[in-house]
């Protein structure tokens, strides 16, 4: 089966680029391109809720109550050719949780695979999560959890103690982020509550 990673990297900097290239860097400083609401972007976020579908198919970037960074993640996926590969939600939780029952040894070879930070080597194609709110969520209790608030970017270049990973939704537009990794590939960043690293086998 032909990897999906070079195709998917292509479609979230296509996106990135047509957001006018927004980035936060590993000082936490900022540059912000095409928002949410301006004209063409929010165009652009109804192709996303338009295939998440159902009670959100109607939804825009207008509708700024409701956030879009799910909805981001599942139409790169799908664009990048996931098929029913990937369990595409208007909710990160989804797809965290079932990345982590991924992790038992019966299935380490489907398609997403959750593993504890500082047991995996980043690569590219991989997503990295955190989780807001609240509720403090951690690798082990997620899935007890159930549903909860979340978010996860996709890994598109690794560097020297450096990975780069794109979100939507993030400073109202599709971000490019720098997190910071140790020598071993391994996600050390503390700029977010970061919990999981989702292997991607697609």
């Amino acid at each position: 089966m032909t990897s999906i990673v070079p195709k998917l990297i292509e479609v979230c900097e296509e996106e990135w680029n047509f957001f006018e290239r927004s980035v936060i860097r590993l000082d936490g400083t900022t540059k912000v391109g095409k928002k949410e609401y301006e004209d063409g972007a929010w165009q652009r976020i109804g192709d996303y809720w338009t295939f998440i579908g159902g009670a959100y198919k109607n939804l825009t970037g207008k509708d700024r109550g409701t956030a879009w960074s799910a909805a981001f993640i599942s139409w790169c996926m799908n664009e990048a050719g996931a098929g029913n590969n990937f369990p595409y939600s208007a909710g990160h939780a989804k797809y965290i949780n079932q990345a982590i029952r991924n992790s038992n040894n019966s299935a380490a070879d489907a398609p997403i695979v959750g593993h504890r930070l500082k047991d995996y080597q980043l690569k590219v194609g991989d997503l990295i999560g955190y989780w807001r709110g609240d509720t403090k969520i951690t690798f082990d209790n997620a899935r007890q959890v159930g549903w909860y608030d979340s978010h996860t970017d996709i890994v598109v270049e690794i560097g020297d103690g450096v990975a780069f990973v794109i979100g939507g939704n993030v400073l109202h537009s599709v971000t490019k982020r720098a997190v910071k990794i140790g020598p071993n590939g391994t996600l050390t960043d503390k700029s977010q509550n970061w919990f999981v690293a989702i292997q991607n086998n697609m």
